[in-house]
């Protein structure tokens, strides 16, 4: 990686909601309708990626953090930030990702766009390991080392 694009990536994860922070609350749908917030995953780790279907690194990433939500057995969130991303092809897509718990938009919640600035993601992917409590553990602006993510887990308080 050269200079210039390490600078831009530690100047954008600087911006981010960083670790021992208190992650943003959002107001987020299921494709069953069911309304989760931060607080819905109190007490237990989960992982939050914003990502996007046409995103070459996600279609690369996804398959391994799958395996891993599989493994671990926590909530792993995916959230599209691509504002063309509409929920029948967030559905489609995640069809081949069924221990991913995708989240939409909600008629007088937010939208996954809000939540993702909110996050002060500044691309895709982005993967946030929060613990119990809703702070962040770390931070992945980019491709995730998914050793590094167990890792994480752990320090989030995964058993």
């Amino acid at each position: 990686m050269n200079r210039w694009l390490a600078t831009l990536v530690l100047f954008a994860i600087a911006l981010s909601a960083s670790p021992g922070q208190t992650a943003p609350d959002f107001r987020l749908r299921d494709a069953s309708g069911k309304v989760y917030t931060l607080a819905s995953f109190k007490g237990k780790p989960v992982v939050i990626t914003f990502w996007a279907s046409w995103c070459p690194i996600c279609k690369t990433e996804l398959p391994k953090l799958h395996k891993l939500a599989q493994e671990y057995k926590v909530p792993f969130v995916v959230i599209s930030r691509e504002p063309r991303d509409t929920a029948q092809v967030i559905r489609d897509y995640m069809k081949t990702y069924p221990a991913f718990l995708p989240l939409l938009a909600m008629p007088g919640g937010d939208t996954p766009v809000v939540v993702a600035n909110r996050f002060r993601t500044l691309g895709h992917p982005w993967t946030f390991v929060l613990d119990g409590e809703g702070k962040v553990v770390n931070l992945y602006a980019g491709r995730v080392d998914v050793e590094a993510l167990g890792d994480d887990l752990a320090l989030a308080g995964y058993p």
